[in-house]
């Protein structure tokens, strides 16, 4: 039984390639709430998509902003195929993956399109 649905990514789009990774905030993760069993699931929602989105997580209580205290735990890779959409139509993924993570956030490349919303149930 999922705990609590948390929305990761909501509505960002770009029109010129960006380079660089950004990241969005960090939210609880199963190993914050302790009893849990440490699945997640997320949803992808996405529109002519070209980049990646990848969910990270952390033991550490306190962890860092950049990547030292995170893991990546599972990866969506938008490529042509999402990115040549041209009916305007919203792709849709869910990925399931285990850990007693504190902490959950995104760390996501943008190269095109728009990323509709990114949310994870524990």
């Amino acid at each position: 039984m999922s705990i609590k649905t948390t929305i990761l990514l909501s509505d960002i789009n770009t029109e010129s390639s960006i380079s660089t990774y950004s990241y969005s905030d960090k939210q609880k993760g199963a190993g914050y709430h302790r009893g849990d069993n440490g699945v997640h699931t997320v949803n992808y929602s996405v529109n002519a998509f070209l980049g990646d989105i990848i969910i990270q997580g952390t033991l550490e209580q306190y962890p860092s902003d950049d990547d030292t205290d995170w893991i990546n735990a599972t990866t969506f890779a938008g490529d042509s195929s999402f990115y040549g959409n041209t009916d305007s139509t919203d792709y849709q993924s869910s990925q399931t993956f285990t850990g007693k993570y504190v902490w959950i956030r995104a760390k996501y490349l943008l190269q095109n399109g728009t990323i509709r919303q990114v949310r994870y149930n524990l």
